[in-house]
């Protein structure tokens, strides 16, 4: 079989491309400041119990009347309960255990005694009884009124106080009169529903403290009863106090988070996905656990002010269950043998409401309370439920009810819920396992005693469980990687260990296998450290500049200037932050010069005591978010002047690897043995630097260098007079561009030209022992080294410090007004480098461009000042102006358009570009165009093939090519919800072919244009892991053409406006206008994909209903594809398989968590969870799988495995003969078959 033999786009021998960490943008609101951790929070939930005192409760346990009933208050020895026993004894003892004739318990047992299940203070309770025949304090509603005290009942901590208070109102419990259902529900709505108040629900610590009022406190109704409801409720009791259907799915509803709840069309898919839940009819406890559920118990909430009196502070978290569940599940077949599946957003069995709610439980405690005679047939001797009659069957199992019987039928609606009355009493039982499915819950149908205390317990089991989450250590050290052609360079974190962060190295031999790399003996983090005692001799350069108004200041005080990092060296307002220490409010005190030294090494001043710093494990800090960049000698081959030269002038360069810190720095390593030979202190760093150095920080983790650097060959003395000028004198040098991250605004850039030289090892297909190549004695020594001025290594800081404000200009300082409007467009840049599809130690962010000029093109990222997206284009040569492209004009900043809008409204609020992916149409080294998706889902498109920068800017005049919208849920309908785009798209030209024209006139054509495929979702902002929005994987069509310009000199691209053909003319196929593409997937004529699991999680296969071919071409624009998994996003970028048009696609659920005080509530950190990663091969062309079987998959017969998952965290693939190998930062190793087919990639000439 042959494989594919097109342009290679990855070097694949021992060169890979690694799949590293890449953290994704967020809204300007509030970002993350620590990776996920492993502390599990922990929110006492509310619980409402309602009991039921009826009459019936004197009955006993097998009749419904008590004749012969007995008193006895204990089961028998076996634990069973002796069947004339009464309800009421069945029932104190499941709750409180035995009690004696003083009412006081005296064995220990029950559920309420139970301190391993229930200890003190776990919950917080309340309780209600229908009739309170016992006459305990104000049991017989629980909504009362908080502005006036509480009452014995009301919510509380269930301390031992609050304890014993319940327990003497079981005690207490006495049966009489009938059963108000409909009151209990009602009453347990409304007092969740009260104003916020010290004395409410909501409070703090109810009775004691106010707020904060916290959002993210879950809330639980347990309703017992042992009947049926027989009288329609009062108008106090109907929701609203009117006749309402709540359940209803024939009428549009919109829940909180924009999922969408029924359909007043007959036909609409949603009507089916939701029959389990609806039913048409008033009035009934379904409607109440279901607006419970669905409708906020406070309108206010997602406040972001702890001290509010009116606003629920936080939201309340996916529950860790429907993250994790399958997408869709199936439970079996209706009695029309009809397969009954549910979405997880629509399965009983999870939870994903994000708003305050109130779960729902019931527990049915007799025959009365689980059976419907008047709704069920039977036949045959055995008395069997007769599903095929539409009878409503019980499921086999009772305590709870489980998921066959009937549940199938409801799901596919081929039996109803019927009409429930108090004329219907022998089907009103049903609607307790109705109000539990609507609510979330279970219903327990308990038959016999000793069941009822199983139920209660299984409860709490249950409650405790949803609120403690689940511990993972997945967080407890984090990892990226990146490999050069011999090696794998690693990066790790360790909360555990004070934050320490360090890079180790591997090397990986022709099998795959990885081994440590004797030449590092060791880690960075231990070379640093044994290097401490002469912390300043290390080369840490930093930047010098004055952002306050201080007398004197020039513009170059503004501008700054690159210094050695010493505390003398630094500007008056840098010297004060670091004067100040890490108290609140912070205290000047006279320690900055020592913070300095201990941030550049120094141990001396580190302790446990108050006036020492913080103790460190090691001197290198953690490395989060920073993907390694590796850089060796020069090999862009450019087809330019002097770049021959230069490439072998520093041929035999010593090989580097550059990452961020939160140690305040960047590194540069040496990937010969690990070595630090550079570090830099960005000036957005310095103000936070003294958090490093308190006692509290290894609890209050900051980020500090968090953007992943690259690197790239400019020329700094090309100028743009000509295309080849003759009189030209190169002077080429290797820049480094940083940025950092979360850590602050902005960037930097480094000249890392000169290093110093080291042997190279053997060539790619030596043997391993084949000796290294020797160095030339020729090579000039290293400037890495302190007696090199700074600014012959520091180019440029632009960094800023997201505390320290913008920089302060007074109206006279024209060049500082300059410099911060500017300023105003620079955000937290946190996306990955984008590789060049041919050379991956190469970014194609650092470029030339048409105007003949070297730049790094960026996007501007997220919290600028301005909050729209721009595309930054600064320039490395000249006087390195930086250009500003933006894709929204402000009317206060770039035009007088009224329309246009102002910061903080439209597409100008809480937005920002992330990384661009930028294309040479034409092969000359310069890139034309430039795509990039910003934080409201708008996917952007920038014209630069003009010769003149002016002319540079937002194709489609002005509009996105496409913006991303999706659903809350999967398959809901409600395609509304902005979504992210936070990672570099991926293009190819359409290769493809359409008819065009009917009949005689029909022919085949060349589709043309470019293929875009992008996917949403971000993390960086602290909320994020916890969102359970559907992201999407999408590729549209582009279906621009292009031209060259008429008498241009030098030569440029333009883009061709488009053109028809002369009537009567034959062969002529028209020029399409370039034509935008709109909002969402309908508007944008998209073909939806869909992945279908086999296996749980494990594989998938990939289908459509309408793929994309010769006959629809020409009405369809590309495809999309809903990533199934619960918060499941694109975080990393997507990447060619083996050359083809294969994309690989590796999408996470990251993992969520903090390292908090676990003994404070907070909503500030949600329930910890692991990350999950999945990989996917998808076709950018038409959202087809692979031909042929890539993954090894011995299942089903010819079924194409196009999904599978995958371990968390980094993934490097590498071709290894007619395999390629997909390998692990757990150094597991997959085998991959390689592609066959041959692709035919066209050029810009045949997407004209």
């Amino acid at each position: 079989m042959s494989h594919c033999t097109t342009q290679k786009k990855f070097q694949r021998s021992l060169l890979a491309l690694a799949i590293a960490t890449a953290f994704a943008p967020a809204w300007a609101l509030d970002l993350a400041d620590a990776p996920p951790g492993t502390v599990q929070p922990y929110v006492r939930p509310n619980v409402i119990i309602s009991i039921d005192d009826s009459g019936s409760m004197n009955y006993r346990l097998d009749r419904e009347n008590a004749n012969s009933a007995n008193d006895t208050k204990v089961p028998n020895s076996d634990g069973s309960w002796p069947v004339a026993a009464r309800r009421m004894n069945v029932l104190k003892y499941a709750l409180i255990g035995e009690t004696s004739s003083k009412g006081k318990n005296t064995d220990g047992k029950g559920v309420f005694r139970d301190t391993t299940l229930l200890p003190t203070n776990k919950i917080r309770l309340s309780w209600q009884v229908m009739h309170n025949n016992g006459s305990s304090s104000g049991a017989g509603n629980v909504n009362s009124d908080p502005t006036k005290g509480q009452n014995t009942n009301s919510m509380r901590i269930m301390d031992e106080s609050h304890r014993e208070n319940f327990i003497d109102f079981v005690n207490n419990l006495t049966p009489k009169d009938g059963t108000p259902s409909h009151t209990m529900f009602s009453q347990a709505d409304a007092y969740m529903r009260r104003g916020l108040h010290k004395n409410g629900p909501w409070a703090s610590d109810p009775g004691n403290t106010g707020a904060p009022y916290l959002g993210c406190r879950r809330n639980y109704h347990i309703f017992m009863t042992d009947g049926r409801w027989q009288t329609e409720p009062s108008k106090s009791n109907k929701i609203g106090g009117t006749d309402t259907n709540a359940d209803n799915n024939r009428v549009n509803k919109k829940l909180p988070d924009d999922a969408i709840f029924g359909s007043g069309t007959n036909n609409d898919p949603i009507r089916a996905k939701t029959q389990i839940y609806a039913d048409t009819h008033n009035n009934t406890l379904a409607d109440w656990a279901f607006y419970s559920w669905s409708t906020p118990l406070q309108e206010k909430y997602k406040g972001t002010n702890k001290n509010s009196t009116d606003t629920l502070y936080g939201t309340v978290e996916q529950d860790i269950n429907y993250r994790k569940a399958p997408n869709t599940e199936n439970f079996g077949k209706d009695f029309n043998d009809k397969n009954a599946v549910l979405d997880s957003y629509w399965n009983p069995k999870y939870n994903p409401a994000t708003w305050p709610h109130m779960v729902t439980y019931t527990i049915g405690f007799s025959a009365m309370a689980y059976t419907w005679p008047d709704f069920t047939e039977t036949e045959g001797k055995n008395n069997t439920c007769k599903r095929s009659d539409k009878s409503i069957c019980t499921p086999s199992k009772m305590v709870p009810f489980g998921y066959d019987g009937s549940f199938p039928d409801l799901i596919t609606g081929a039996v109803k819920w019927p009409a429930l009355t108090a004329s219907t009493t022998g089907k009103n039982s049903l609607d307790l396992w109705h109000a539990a499915i609507n609510g979330r819950g279970r219903f327990y149908a308990v038959e016999k005693g000793e069941d009822l205390e199983t139920a209660f317990r299984e409860i709490f089991q249950q409650i405790n469980s949803e609120n403690t989450g689940e511990t993972t250590t997945s967080a407890i050290s984090g990892t990226n990687t990146s490999r050069d052609n011999v090696g794998r360079y690693t990066s790790k974190y360790e909360p555990r260990d004070a934050w320490k962060g360090y890079v180790y190295s591997e090397i990986l031999d022709r099998d795959g296998n990885v081994v440590d790399n004797p030449a590092w003996n060791g880690n960075t983090a231990a070379k640093l450290d044994a290097r401490k005692a002469n912390y300043a001799d290390r080369l840490v350069l930093s930047w010098k500049s004055e952002d306050k108004t201080v007398s004197g200041r020039t513009l170059n005080d503004i501008k700054g200037e690159a210094i050695s990092f010493a505390f003398n060296n630094l500007s008056a307002t840098q010297k004060s932050a670091l004067n100040l220490n890490t108290a609140s409010p912070a205290e000047a005190d006279t320690r900055g010069s020592d913070r300095v030294d201990y941030i550049r090494g120094r141990t001396s001043h580190e302790g446990t005591t108050a006036t020492t710093f913080r103790q460190r494990v090691s001197i290198q800090g953690d490395i989060v978010n920073s993907a390694i960049w590796y850089t060796s000698w020069p090999n862009a081959s450019l087809p330019l002047k002097g770049y021959a030269k230069f490439a072998k002038d520093y041929d035999f360069r010593t090989p580097m690897l550059y990452v961020g810190g939160n140690d305040g720095m960047l590194h540069g390593f040496s990937a010969i043995d690990g070595e630090e030979k550079i570090a830099y202190v960005p000036k957005g760093a310095i103000p936070s630097l003294r958090y490093l150095t308190g006692q509290d920080y290894n609890n209050k983790h900051k980020f500090f260098v968090d953007g992943s650097p690259m690197t790239g060959d400019v020329d700094v003395a090309n100028t743009p007079n000509s295309d080849d000028s003759i009189t030209h004198t190169p002077d080429w040098r290797t820049m480094l561009v940083g940025t950092m991250g979360l850590g602050g605004k902005g960037y930097f850039v480094l000249d890392v030209t000169n290093p110093g030289f080291s042997n190279k090892p053997p060539r790619v297909g030596q043997d391993a022992d084949a000796p290294s190549l020797q160095v030339p004695s020729s090579k000039p020594a290293s400037n890495f080294n302190s007696t090199t001025s700074p600014s012959q290594l520091v180019v440029m800081d632009r960094t800023r410090n997201p505390e320290s404000g913008e920089l302060a200009c007074d109206d006279n300082e024209t060049g500082c007004l300059a410099i911060q409007a500017e300023e105003r467009d620079i955000g937290h840049i946190t996306a990955e480098p984008v590789r060049h599809s041919n050379d991956i130690l190469r970014a194609t962010q650092i470029t030339r461009l048409n105007n003949n000029r070297w730049a790094v093109v960026l996007g501007n990222g997220y919290n600028s000042f301005n909050q729209r997206p721009v595309l930054l284009v600064q320039y490395l040569d000249g006087n390195k102006e930086l250009l500003r492209i933006p894709a929204v004009k402000l009317k206060d900043v770039d035009t007088s358009n009224e329309s246009a809008p102002t910061v903080g409204t439209g597409l100008a609020l809480d937005n920002g570009l992330g990384a661009p992916r930028l294309v040479d149409l034409n092969g000359d080294d310069r890139m034309d165009i430039a795509y990039a998706g910003d934080n409201l889902g708008n996917l952007w498109k920038f014209d630069l093939t003009s010769y003149n920068a002016s002319d540079w800017g937002v194709a489609f005049g002005g509009q996105p090519l496409f913006t991303a919208t999706g659903p809350a849920a999967l398959n809901n309908p409600g395609r509304t919800l902005a979504q992210p785009i936070t990672v570099a798209p991926t293009v190819r030209a359409n290769d493809r072919k359409m008819t065009v024209g009917t009949g005689d006139a029909a022919r085949t054509v060349a589709v043309g244009g470019m293929m875009v495929a992008f996917g949403t979702g971000r993390n960086v902002a602290r909320t994020d892991a916890e969102n359970g929005n559907v992201q999407t994987l999408y590729s549209v069509l582009d279906n621009t053409r292009y031209r060259y310009r008429a008498n241009s000199s030098p030569k440029r691209l333009e883009i061709h406006p488009g053109e028809g053909c002369s009537t009567g003319l034959t062969g002529c196929v028209p020029v399409p206008a370039p034509a935008a593409l709109g909002t969402g997937v309908e508007a944008a004529k998209l073909v939806a994909q869909t992945i279908n699991q086999v296996t749980g999680e494990d594989y998938a296969s990939l289908t459509t209903n309408k793929p994309l071919n010769l006959s629809n071409w020409a009405t369809k624009n590309g495809w999309y594809l809903d990533f199934p998994m619960v918060s499941e996003r694109l975080l990393k970028p997507i990447d060619f398989y083996d050359g083809t048009n294969i994309l690989t696609v590796y999408s996470q659920v990251p993992a969520k968590g903090a390292d908090i005080d676990p003994n404070v509530e907070t909503c500030d950190a949600g329930s910890v969870d692991e990350e999950r990663q999945y990989r996917t091969f998808i076709n950018i062309m038409d959202g087809a799988a692979p031909s042929v079987q890539l993954m090894t998959f011995s299942g089903i017969p010819d079924f194409i495995v196009a999904r599978t998952k995958v371990h968390k965290g980094a993934h490097s693939m590498l071709t290894q003969g007619d395999k390629n190998l997909d390998i692990d930062t757990q150094d597991n190793v997959e085998e991959l078959n390689r592609m066959p087919e041959t692709t035919s990639r066209p050029s810009w000439r045949q997407m004209q």
